[in-house]
């Protein structure tokens, strides 16, 4: 296959990221982690992107141990990996980073420094923060936190490229609990993804496809 992605939760799927494969041409196959599908054979797969979860990387969820010697299975083959927020926290620590509880969520969008690689207005959800493993090039930072690293050929970002409308408004069903503990407006955060998605889909394919290029 040309692109597994692995799927943690239904309302967690790849979103922009699978039209960008679907543009592309890409054969794409998903791992549904939540439905206990079988880890496809590294040797078999020409790119992985692993996407996010409500889950925590720090409440070692079930499904893990076997995703991070996945990983690194992949890691050793020269395999190109693209990890997006749990994604990319789970791929840290298969690399040798870690993760920690971040000072404060981000959940919304949010600035990364315009000059950084990954820089712009991105989408977040998530409590927890990571660095980048011994070898790896930081791409861009917030108030709260490494937002991107590159290393050999794979690609962390903390943030959600995936995001659409539909996926957005999943997650604040999903999540309005905790929306409402940290005194967040759901309808504000439906409204600026309304006004955010044309443009945060042109800046995702661009991602993508300078993931792709190497």
């Amino acid at each position: 296959m040309d692109l597994a992605v692995v799927e943690h939760e239904a309302d967690a799927h790849a979103g922009v990221i699978g039209d960008w494969a679907r543009d592309r041409a890409l054969e794409l196959a998903v791992v549904r982690v939540h439905a206990s599908d079988p880890w496809p054979d590294p040797a078999g797969v020409g790119r992985a992107v692993v996407l996010g979860s409500d889950r925590s990387v720090l409440e070692n969820p079930l499904w893990l141990e076997d995703e991070v010697d996945w990983l690194r299975r992949i890691d050793a083959l020269g395999t190109p990996v693209l990890g997006v927020c749990f994604g990319a926290q789970s791929l840290s620590i298969a690399l040798g980073g870690m993760v920690a509880k971040a000072q404060r969520p981000e959940i919304g969008w949010f600035e990364i420094d315009a000059s950084a690689p990954v820089g712009g207005t991105w989408f977040q959800w998530h409590s927890d923060t990571f660095t980048a493993p011994p070898g790896a090039r930081e791409l861009g930072r917030n108030g709260i936190g490494l937002q991107g690293w590159e290393l050999r050929r794979h690609l962390a970002l903390q943030f959600h490229p995936e995001v659409t409308p539909a996926i957005v408004d999943d997650w604040i069903s999903a999540g309005s609990r905790e929306l409402a503990d940290n005194a967040l407006d759901p309808e504000a955060i439906r409204a600026r993804t309304q006004q955010e998605a044309a443009r945060a889909r042109e800046a995702a394919y661009a991602l993508l496809d300078a993931w792709a290029a190497g």
